[in-house]
């Protein structure tokens, strides 16, 4: 469900009648985005002299999203295990694609976060999932279709081979993103999730193809970190953020941890962020050079 939809629903779902701008405080949404949920959804509505309560449709459709948000919520325990197992098939991590693990608590929290804000009900995709973190979000219980798209094939070979064994509906695209974006993968995603190569060059192409990919009202989970001697790569990293036109909403400090990266610590934070009328790609078409910390000599 639409989030600022989910929000509006929530705030009335007690029974109350408000006004519009009463409607703005409860639920934390702008004017304009309460005028176009009351709009959209009006079979969700009873509209008694421009004061609102939530119908029984309304009702109805909240309850269901909040039985598909909490899908996650009995804990990790129960697939924590199933999940490291998972993890332990990989291979040694490939350095020339900037592949570092993260911890399993990390997979845990990423997997909870994307479920509790309710990604896995409008399309989620992962670009490059060395860390496995669809198949987390989907042993959380997501019960919903996620794609991963990777250029290594080993990792894409785990995750198909699990979505088989537990009937998960996953699909696994071997896709190079140098390459140009998928006619069929253009403005078809809820949410992108990335932790995408150190190098600029490679964050800016990911940055660029999570753009191409997300619907109007997406939203973009990334993940970088920097050493405190080298801040000036992370505020390049915000410039691309802002010039490919996202909103950052939300910044995670040290929410993920990995199984080395001690060049920044060994953790890093996650981003959340928002389209905007403004974003774009910064990068189209076929790309060549490098986009990794491990280059060839003299690049």
């Amino acid at each position: 469900m639409y989030e600022g939809a989910f929000r509006i629903l929530r705030a009335l779902g007690d029974g109350r009648s408000l006004a519009q701008d009463e409607i703005v405080h409860a639920a934390g949404e702008a004017s304009s985005v309460v005028r176009e949920v009351i709009e959209r959804y009006p079979k969700w509505f009873e509209d008694d002299e421009r004061r609102f309560r939530c119908s029984e449709r309304g009702l109805a459709a909240l309850a269901r999203e909040l039985v598909a948000r909490s899908a996650g919520d009995a804990g990790a325990e129960s697939w924590r295990a199933a999940y490291e197992a998972m993890a332990a098939e990989r291979p040694t991590p490939k350095r020339a694609l900037d592949q570092v693990y993260v911890t399993t608590d990390t997979a845990v929290r990423r997997a909870e976060l994307l479920l509790e804000a309710g990604e896995h009900q409008r399309g989620l995709v992962f670009l490059g999932d060395d860390d496995l973190t669809s198949a987390a979000v989907q042993l959380a219980g997501a019960g919903r279709k996620v794609t991963a798209v990777d250029t290594d094939e080993e990792m894409l070979r785990i995750l198909s081979r699990h979505a088989e064994e537990h009937g998960w509906e996953q699909d696994t695209v071997h896709h190079d993103l140098r390459q140009p974006t998928p006619k069929s993968m253009l403005g078809r995603y809820g949410a992108v999730f990335t932790d995408p190569p150190y190098a600029i060059e490679g964050f800016r192409l990911f940055v660029s193809r999570a753009a191409e990919m997300l619907k109007p009202d997406g939203r973009l989970y990334i993940c970088f970190g920097q050493s405190r001697r080298a801040s000036e790569r992370g505020l390049q990293k915000q410039r691309v953020l802002g010039e490919a036109g996202f909103l950052v909403e939300a910044v995670f400090e040290d929410f993920n941890h990995y199984q080395g990266a001690e060049a920044i610590g060994s953790r890093s934070a996650l981003w959340r962020c928002r389209v905007t009328p403004e974003t774009k790609p910064l990068v189209r078409g076929e790309v060549e050079g490098p986009l990794y910390t491990s280059r060839p000599p003299n690049t």
